[in-house]
């Protein structure tokens, strides 16, 4: 059972690598601390920081906190229904952008073509976002070695206003394209003004616990639809939890993940993520 689950993460990882080449590539890690109120009541917050462009530039910045409460669970403890709600504030960064310009020209038999008439460059900026959450879950433990968990989320976002500066480039003479572009007329600013989206999430995992080992992998299948706006979110996950203490009051999360979506919130890239979670 051991090496069939191995085999399906490590048949799953080469696929989402050959799958995705040319996409982006960052580093993920999370710091983050969980105190337990009462039984089957807990709160925890994080800190989250994100690379981007192949790892060359900050993508993202991100603190927040959660708050978690049993619903149900089993005499025998194998299945759980569990209710959450969380909060986080978001500094994500866009890269810079250049867009190239043409003009639609008509040639002397009617006939519409495109020439090209120089580009726009627009600056990379900082974007704040605030996002909050509410999920319920259900875990089940199939076995003492397996277990699988579903969760649903009811996902808003707010972005902020914001602002970048756009520079226009134009052939000096649009007639001839082999000349260089210069900067045909001053700076323009351009106003990102606030939005709301709402998304559904819908995540599935299933966790292999080793025997006489604090490693447990599992593999993961997270999908989001967008109900306010159009957009469709996946990300695939393998990783594996490490208890660094036998309390397993310190954890170690180190994952590999795949997403990519129809929009322009999020790159489309691999990730890998590594995070670190202190229970008191």
């Amino acid at each position: 059972m051991k090496l069939r689950f191995f085999t399906f993460i490590f048949s799953l990882l080469t696929f989402l690598v050959t799958f995705a080449q040319g996409d982006d590539f960052g580093m993920d890690f999370t710091v983050g601390a969980e105190k337990k109120i009462r039984p089957g009541m807990s709160f925890g917050i994080e800190g989250e920081a994100r690379t981007q462009d192949n790892t060359r530039k900050m993508e993202r910045w991100t603190v927040g906190g959660e708050f978690e409460m049993r619903l149900f669970r089993t005499s025998n403890k194998a299945l759980e229904l569990k209710a959450s709600a969380g909060w986080k504030y978001m500094w994500n960064y866009s890269l810079k952008e250049l867009n190239n310009k043409y003009d639609d020209v008509k040639d002397g038999d009617g006939n519409i073509f495109q020439s090209y008439k120089g580009y726009n460059i627009r600056d990379g900026y900082w974007r704040g976002r605030h996002r909050t959450s509410v999920s319920i879950g259900v875990s089940y433990e199939l076995s003492k070695r397996w277990s699988f968990s579903l969760k649903e989320t009811f996902q808003y976002t707010h972005f902020c206003k914001d602002s970048t500066s756009v520079h226009k480039y134009r052939l000096e003479d649009e007639d001839d394209s082999a000349s260089d572009p210069y900067l045909k007329e001053e700076s323009s600013t351009k106003i990102f003004n606030g939005k709301d989206r709402t998304v559904l999430r819908s995540k599935l995992t299933a966790q292999y616990n080793i025997r006489h080992c604090p490693v447990n992998p599992y593999a993961s299948v997270d999908y989001g639809c967008g109900l306010n706006y159009t957009t469709n979110k996946w990300k695939f996950t393998v990783g594996t939890d490490i208890n660094l203490t036998k309390s397993k009051q310190h954890k170690l999360d180190v994952f590999y993940r795949y997403q990519t979506e129809d929009d322009d919130d999020e790159p489309n890239g691999h990730i890998i993520g590594a995070g670190y979670k202190f229970k008191f």
